[in-house]
């Protein structure tokens, strides 16, 4: 279950700044599957760690994915914490 941090975080204005800084950085596409903003559903940012949230560092904390490598991501974390 996420903080109420989090909860709150990802809808400031801090957040919002982030997300499209690294989408920028990436080029609008996903780094994993390689599909851009413009053929898929949803394009989202994933926190590599969770450590630093609320001070991330745009280049080593974050990295944007499609909605369905999102999720293969943290079905893979999820398996591998036993969740």
């Amino acid at each position: 279950m996420q903080s109420a941090f989090y909860q709150e975080y990802i809808k400031s204005p801090e957040w919002e700044q982030k997300k499209r800084q690294r989408m920028e950085i990436d080029g609008f596409r996903c780094v994993m599957c390689g599909r851009s903003i413009d053929h898929c559903r949803t394009m989202q940012v994933h926190h590599v760690t969770y450590r630093n949230l609320g001070q991330e560092d745009v280049m080593r904390d974050l990295c944007t994915v499609c909605g369905s490598c999102h999720k293969k991501l943290h079905n893979y974390y999820d398996r591998e914490r036993g969740d």
